[in-house]
């Protein structure tokens, strides 16, 4: 797992390797008031979390991200645990997606 910042994610989606998920590991009401385009939702507080991750393709890339990168974060070292080869935790999170002015979607 790597963290990558505003820039590296901006560059990464702008260039995506072939198969690149954007997973967004907020809350269904989070995801509804924005997200970065084209991401996938898999709330890390719903129960069955491990299971929908569990069932993800393990030889693409992910960039993962929450609000801020704790959620982020705890859900990349997961990934790689069970044998996720290539995730990138963008820290800054949507907060700061939003606050730099990067493209969103409703």
């Amino acid at each position: 797992m790597t963290v990558i910042d505003a820039a590296a994610t901006k560059a990464l989606i702008d260039d995506p390797p072939p198969g690149l998920v954007i997973l967004d590991v907020r809350t269904a009401d989070e995801f509804a008031g924005g997200r970065i385009p084209g991401a996938q939702m898999i709330d890390i507080y719903e129960d069955d979390f491990m299971e929908k991750i569990g069932a993800l393709d393990r030889d693409v890339p992910y960039l993962v991200y929450c609000k801020a990168g704790g959620r982020s974060a705890k859900a990349a070292e997961v990934m790689g645990q069970i044998g996720f080869g290539d995730v990138k935790d963008y820290g800054g999170g949507w907060m700061d997606w939003a606050d730099t002015g990067h493209p969103i979607e409703r």
